[in-house]
């Protein structure tokens, strides 16, 4: 790919994309957000909530493939760009239609979809924009980006919902990604790919699963994203449980605040763990921070029965350690991957994180129901237990892998 006009310096740019990237994600959160008023107000059970949370990324893996792919042919930075203003058109008609669990899970999916757009080409369009010993640095901020659009959307919906009700307060929302797609379109430069670098409009699977570095990557995304979005779709509930369970219905925009904080938390900790890695082993980083986060998960749920500032600190640790891999696997993928597949690379990883995302928050709000409702503290433990056990599958994968290997090691003459 070769740039059709000048770029800024790549610390510019950077930064530039981070602010835009975190601004276009105002609405990616704004259903769990108010997910205690949707069920009482829409009279969902958690199935349906669970559902309306995760289609949002059944929205997104739909979308993926083709566009994330398709950076390996054309100017990612239209894409990016083009996926933003849907973003924008989406997010206003959850907005001005959505009025039940059918029309609100519908808008949610096209939300995903538009997002889908976005995430993985504007990673693309960064690291084409910055030079190559600058792009595991610059995957591992822009990662970052995503806590930090968390974490917006989580304040502006609570707090445009409380100030102008929750139709118009989603309403304004929809001006975060129109900011993010003017932003792209002035700073990013126009690249003009090189005419059939790839025969297929769709990720080369063959070549992609025989890279298994980076199938590992891959694997690791999707167990990642699995987790942080069952906590992301049910935070705010449990928060409020922790509330009404200690008689504090006066604790007023409580649950959105620590939200916001918990996912603010989780910003430095993207960058600093890929730092890490850098300099141990990445698996080996990835596979601590799975553990750390399955226990933190677990621990949040007890700590809901005990007290809300219990559960808030809680619930900044264990979102701040779910969080904290992303860069780290994110790079580690760019670094295993062929440059020029590296569009479809990312689009597989994308298909299996966030089509985990789009189960886990189901799967977590029926296991709910199942164990006694958001109003049983056994029922969250038994939630967030069974996460544990699945974000759990990869480390224990890694570590037997690393002994198998150190068995098959000759012995050395003493």
């Amino acid at each position: 790919m070769t740039p059709t006009r000048p770029s800024l310096p790549a610390g510019k740019t950077i930064a530039a994309i981070f602010v835009g990237q975190s601004l276009g994600m105002a609405g990616i959160v704004s259903f769990p957000a108010l997910l205690p008023q949707f069920r009482q107000l829409w009279s969902l059970s958690g199935s349906e909530a669970g559902l309306i949370s995760g289609i949002y990324f059944a929205g997104y893996i739909v979308a993926v493939p083709v566009l994330s792919a398709l950076t390996d042919r054309l100017d990612p930075r239209r894409i990016y760009v083009v996926s933003l203003l849907c973003g924008a058109v989406t997010a206003f008609g959850f907005a001005a239609f959505a009025d039940g669990a059918a029309s609100a899970a519908w808008w949610r999916f096209l939300q995903g979809a538009a997002f889908g757009g976005a995430h993985m080409p504007g990673m693309q369009a960064l690291c084409d924009a910055v030079p190559p010993e600058r792009q595991t640095r610059s995957v591992a901020v822009y990662t970052a980006s995503f806590t930090v659009g968390v974490s917006l959307s989580y304040a502006l919906s609570g707090a445009l919902a409380g100030a102008f009700g929750w139709r118009f307060g989603f309403a304004l929302l929809a001006a975060g990604p129109l900011a993010a797609a003017a932003t792209a379109w002035i700073v990013l430069p126009p690249l003009s790919r090189a005419a059939a670098q790839v025969s297929s409009w769709l990720p080369p699977l063959g070549a992609i699963f025989r890279n298994r570095q980076a199938l590992l990557f891959i694997c690791a995304y999707g167990l990642h994203n699995g987790e942080v979005s069952a906590i992301r779709a049910w935070l705010v509930a449990l928060l409020v449980f922790a509330a009404d369970r200690a008689g504090r219905q006066d604790l007023t925009g409580y649950a959105t605040l620590v939200a916001t904080i918990a996912n603010l938390c989780g910003t430095p900790l993207i960058v600093a763990v890929n730092e890490l890695a850098a300099r141990w082993e990445r698996r080996a980083v990835v596979a601590a921070t799975m553990v750390t986060s399955a226990m933190a998960g677990v621990f949040l749920a007890a700590a809901a029965a005990w007290s809300p500032f219990v559960a808030a600190i809680a619930a900044i640790f264990a979102v701040s350690v779910a969080t904290a891999d992303a860069g780290t696997i994110n790079a580690g993928l760019v670094a295993a991957s062929e440059p020029e597949r590296r569009g479809a690379f990312l689009a597989v990883q994308a298909v299996s994180g966030f089509g985990a995302s789009a189960v886990t928050p189901i799967l977590f709000g029926l296991i709910l129901d199942l164990a006694g409702g958001a109003g049983s503290e056994a029922a969250w433990i038994a939630a967030f237990a069974a996460q544990a056990v699945i974000g759990a599958a990869w480390p224990f994968a890694y570590l037997r892998n690393s002994l198998r290997g150190r068995r098959a090691m000759p012995s050395r003459a003493g």
